[in-house]
């Protein structure tokens, strides 16, 4: 017999639907209860699971650590087997892991016979990988379940089973309050943020869309400063455009960190014109400004002036290591790290600068449905979005120390040079 613990909204775990649906907040519980349901399932049958999501580009990226941790939790260890690929346990039953994107209808044949299929951070799923992947899923009772946190009205998940449900599905929205489990630690965050950014808590505890009512972005997130840290590190992003004198703006945008994390908007250039003005524009500001790293967005219009970007480095001596990243998912899914950390109020602008009013203003018009001048937009995506790559500042106390100690250590040595030279009556050249 198995006995596991589980918040008592998710009954329906249990009962025979096509589709079961669990959507909310942080904290509900989803993740580790369906993780529970399914391990204890396929130890009482065998079972083929696929436990899968849009983009997986390697096991550290699944569910395999969380159903790991679970395993050993139930003290099913002398039942599961934990591979490098998946899981199988003593009866037959087998856990599979892949990602939905990279799929096509003649790949995903090799699932067909799949029990119970958990799409995992549904949210990001496309309508193109659903469309693969139901007709797939074809066994006699078998399964789909989803499991995620809400972003946008819009998305293909959240318009299928929330929006317009259909008949043969269970959909419950669970989250912290529904969870007797619910932690401490997490309890303290939760109540901070419900209380200096209400929105934010809607949207990560409450279970909201982040653009279900009003704006992505608030003004009054913006912090504003008159002089910037001494001691930062300095990252540029851009979004290209081609067209002169219509259509949309390329942006350059100039962005510092300092040591608590915060980022501040040092500069920024913006036109509708062509690229041999913007490549300029571009090169000038590296060679000003001198940044760890520049992001830009992938594409048609970064290859064909690749070329033209590299020959400006080189003619201006300006040269920074180039980041493009991937335009994947919804314009609004690409600016939620940008959100999160102004969200946070941990994002600084300059006071008195007409360019960054115009880009607050973008930013508290965006809502990520199109029809709106959002290029400003965009360069705080990609910085958002290379968030993982940008590193806070030393301290400025511990850059002084720093080179007080490197300064020290080399005047303690050139006395001990001198010393050396003068006992044993020697030119000091010869010591050095």
């Amino acid at each position: 017999m198995i006995q596991i613990t589980y918040p008592e909204k998710l009954q329906g775990l249990f009962q025979p639907y096509r589709y079961k649906v669990l959507h909310g907040g942080r904290g509900g519980g989803k993740s580790h209860t369906i993780g529970r349901v399914l391990l204890a399932k396929g130890a009482i049958e065998k079972m083929r699971i696929l436990c899968t999501r849009e983009i997986q580009k390697s096991l550290k990226e699944s569910v395999l650590r969380l159903l790991t941790d679970l395993i050993e939790s139930m003290e099913l260890t002398e039942f599961y087997t934990v591979h490098a690929t998946g899981i199988s346990g003593a009866n037959g039953t087998e856990f599979l892991f892949s990602g939905l994107q990279d799929h096509t209808i003649s790949s995903i044949k090799s699932y067909e016979g799949i029990d119970i299929v958990w799409v995992e951070e549904a949210q990001t799923v496309t309508k193109h990988s659903l469309e693969i992947l139901e007709p797939t899923i074809r066994e006699p009772g078998s399964e789909l379940w989803f499991s995620f946190n809400p972003t946008l009205e819009e998305d293909e998940v959240y318009q299928r089973f929330i929006v317009n449900p259909p008949s043969d599905a269970w959909v419950c929205q669970i989250n912290w309050q529904d969870n007797p489990w619910f932690p401490d630690v997490l309890r303290n965050a939760m109540e901070r943020m419900r209380e200096q950014d209400h929105d934010s808590y809607m949207h990560i505890y409450g279970g909201e869309c982040r653009s279900a009512r009003g704006l992505m972005f608030k003004r009054e997130w913006f912090q504003y400063y008159d002089t910037r840290p001494a001691s930062l590190n300095i990252y540029m992003a851009s979004d290209y455009a081609v067209t002169p004198d219509a259509g949309d703006y390329t942006e350059h945008g100039v962005f510092g960190m300092d040591s608590n994390g915060d980022l501040y908007a040092l500069d920024w250039w913006s036109g509708q014109t062509s690229p041999e003005i913007w490549v300029e524009a571009w090169a000038m500001l590296v060679k000003q400004w001198k940044p760890q790293r520049a992001f830009e967005e992938k594409g048609t219009i970064l290859r064909a002036q690749d070329g033209a970007i590299n020959r400006a480095m080189r003619e201006r001596n300006a040269w920074v290591s180039r980041v493009p990243l991937a335009s994947a998912s919804h314009k609004a899914h690409r600016a939620l790290g940008f959100a999160h950390r102004a969200s946070g109020k941990s994002v600084w602008l300059p006071k008195g600068k007409p360019w960054a009013m115009r880009l607050l203003n973008q930013l508290c018009a965006f809502h990520g449905n199109g029809g709106q001048v959002d290029d400003g937009v965009d360069v705080c995506s990609l910085i958002g979005r290379g968030l993982d790559s940008i590193w806070n500042a030393m301290p400025p106390a511990e850059s002084k120390r720093k080179i007080v100690e490197e300064t020290f250590s080399y005047e303690w040595h050139q006395a001990q040079i001198l010393k050396q030279a003068q006992d044993a009556e020697q030119p000091l050249e010869y010591f050095r």
